[in-house]
C-alpha cells in the first residue's frame, strides 16, 4: 500500500463545513470538478483530506479506475435509497457489479453488436422523417423537447416493436416522470419516506407503473410469438444455457430506456446547436448529405467527425463515479473502502496535448486524431462501458441526416443555452429554434446566450473558460 499523503482540495466551508462543498458540487458538477482539476492537480478531494469523495483526472487514472471492476464498483446501486431498490422488479447493467454484472453482460452483448443495431436503421429513419415532417418552417419549437420525444419513440419501437406503437407515448411519459424526479435529488435522498405528496412517494409510484407496463409487454410477447426487436433478442439470449428472467428483463429495459434515450437526445440537441454557431462546418456537412436521404447511403466521414467532436466537447455524462469496495491507492494516496472516486470525461477531453485548441469546435481534427481509449471516452471504458454505443451512434447519425437533409436549424433570437447536469448533461430548459429549408440562403448567425460559452469557444475570444483557455 502506498504511504499516506493528504489528498489536496479546497477547505470546507467556514460555517457549513463539507456539506456546503457537497451542495456546490451537486448544483454544478462540471464547474466544481473543473476547479478541482485546475487548482489541486490530478487527485483531489471534495475538500482537503477528504476520504469520502476523491476526484482522479487523466489517462492513467481513467484506466486504473474504470478497468478494475472488482475494486471500483458502479456507484448507482449504493446511492439509491433502500425503499426504491425494494420496489423495483429488477436492475440493469448500469447498477450491477461483480459476477452478476459479468454474466448479464455476456447474455446481453450479442443484442448490441453493430450488425444487430443496423437492423433498426430503416425504422429509425422512418421515425426521424415523421418528426421532421411535423415541423413548420419559420415557426419556433423547443429543440430539446422534440429530440427527447423522438428518441423515446425510437427506443420504444426499436426495443419493443411496432405492435405496441400506441403505448410508446404512455411509456415515454413515465420515463420522463422518472427522470424529472431523479433518484439522487436531495428531496429523495434525504427524505426517503413513503408519505402522501412527497417526491419519494411519486417516484415509487412511477417506478411501479413503469415496471408493470414493461412486465405486461414481456408477458404478451411470450404468448404472442417472435418479433424482430431488441426485446425478443434479449428474451432469446443465453449464456451457458442461462437467459434473463422476466424481472431481469424489466430491469434491463428500464435502464436502456432511461439512460439510452437521454444520451442520444441531449447529444442531438448539442450537435445541432453547435452547428448553428459554426456556418463553415455546417455548410461542409450539408454538402456531403443528400436531401431527404434514404436508408441505403453511407454516412459521410464529415458526419462522423461532427458527432465525435460534439461528444468530445459536451460528453453525455461529464463525470463518472465509482465506489471503492476495498482499500486501494490512487496517485500515491491511500483510498479507504467505501470512498467514492470520480473521473471526468469533461476534463480528459480538454487536454491540449491530445486535442489542440481544446475549446474550439473543430470536427476536422478527427481526420487525423487517434486518441487512446482512455483519452477519449464519451461512452465510458472498461467493463461498464456503454453497451448501447453502436445503437446510439447509428441512431444519432440517422436522425442528423434526416434533419439536415431537409432543414437548417437556427436558434430563435434571445435563445439561452446553459447546462443542466442530472443523470446526463442536458441543455437547461426550453431551447427555441427555427427550421428553415436548407435551400434557403443561410441567415446571419444568431448568437447564443448562456453558460455554453464557458464550455465551448463560440466567439473566438481568448479568455479563460472554466479554467481552460
Amino acid at each position: 500500500m502506498a504511504r499516506t499523503v493528504t489528498v489536496p482540495g479546497p477547505p470546507p466551508h467556514r460555517w457549513l463545513g463539507r456539506r456546503r462543498n457537497a451542495h456546490e458540487y451537486a448544483v454544478d458538477p462540471v464547474g466544481y470538478t473543473a476547479r478541482l482539476y485546475h487548482e489541486h492537480g490530478p487527485v483531489a478531494g471534495l475538500v482537503q483530506g477528504d476520504r469520502k469523495q476523491v476526484f482522479a483526472f487523466g489517462l492513467e487514472h481513467n484506466r486504473a479506475v474504470l478497468t478494475r471492476g472488482d475494486t471500483f464498483h458502479t456507484v448507482l446501486e449504493y446511492a439509491i435509497p433502500q425503499g426504491i431498490r425494494d420496489a423495483r422488479r429488477g436492475i440493469g447493467l448500469l447498477n450491477m457489479n461483480g459476477p452478476e454484472h459479468r454474466q448479464a453482460r455476456r447474455v446481453a452483448t450479442p443484442s448490441f453488436k453493430p450488425q444487430a443495431a443496423l437492423t433498426h436503421r430503416g425504422l429509425i429513419a422512418r421515425l426521424a422523417a415523421e418528426e421532421v415532417d411535423s415541423w413548420t418552417p419559420g415557426e419556433p419549437f423547443d429543440l430539446t423537447d422534440r429530440m427527447r420525444r423522438l428518441t423515446l419513440r425510437i427506443a420504444c419501437l426499436c426495443f419493443f416493436g411496432a405492435d405496441i406503437a400506441d403505448r410508446a407515448d404512455h411509456i415515454g411519459r413515465m420515463v420522463q416522470d422518472m427522470l424529472a424526479l431523479r433518484y439522487f435529488a436531495s428531496s429523495i435522498r434525504y427524505f426517503p419516506f413513503d408519505l402522501p405528496g412527497t417526491p419519494y412517494r411519486r417516484l415509487l409510484t412511477v417506478i411501479r407503473r413503469l415496471d408493470d407496463a414493461l412486465a405486461d409487454i414481456i408477458e404478451a410477447r411470450r404468448a404472442g410469438g417472435d418479433r424482430p426487436d431488441l426485446l425478443q433478442s434479449l428474451m432469446d439470449a443465453r449464456d451457458d444455457g442461462r437467459g434473463f428472467s422476466d424481472d431481469q428483463l424489466v430491469g434491463q429495459l428500464t435502464t436502456l430506456l432511461v439512460a439510452g434515450h437521454e444520451t442520444s437526445s441531449n447529444t442531438l440537441a448539442w450537435t445541432l446547436l453547435l452547428l448553428s454557431q459554426h456556418p463553415a462546418e455546417y455548410d461542409e456537412l450539408l454538402a456531403d448529405l443528400p436531401e431527404q436521404p434514404g436508408t441505403d447511403f453511407t454516412f459521410p466521414a464529415s458526419l462522423d467527425h461532427v458527432l465525435k467532436e460534439t461528444l468530445r466537447l459536451l460528453p453525455p455524462g461529464p463525470n463518472t463515479s465509482r465506489i471503492a469496495v476495498q482499500p486501494t491507492a490512487i496517485g500515491g494516496h491511500e483510498i479507504p473502502a467505501w470512498c467514492q472516486i470520480v473521473t471526468s470525461k469533461f476534463a480528459t477531453h480538454r487536454d491540449p496535448a491530445v486535442f489542440p485548441e481544446p475549446l474550439r469546435f473543430r470536427p476536422g481534427r478527427w481526420a487525423t486524431a487517434r486518441p487512446s481509449l482512455y483519452e477519449y471516452l464519451p461512452y465510458g471504458a472498461g467493463p461498464h462501458a456503454c453497451i448501447g454505443a453502436a445503437f446510439a451512434d447509428l441512431e444519432m447519425k440517422t436522425v442528423l441526416a434526416a434533419v439536415l437533409g431537409r432543414y437548417r436549424l437556427d436558434p430563435a433570437p434571445g435563445a439561452v443555452v446553459s447546462r443542466q447536469v442530472g443523470l446526463m448533461m442536458a441543455p437547461k430548459g426550453p431551447v427555441p429554434v427555427i427550421a428553415r429549408p436548407r435551400s434557403d440562403p443561410a441567415p446571419p448567425r444568431t448568437a447564443l446566450a448562456g453558460d455554453i460559452h464557458d464550455m465551448v469557444d463560440l466567439d473566438g475570444e481568448t479568455r479563460w473558460r472554466l479554467g481552460w483557455q
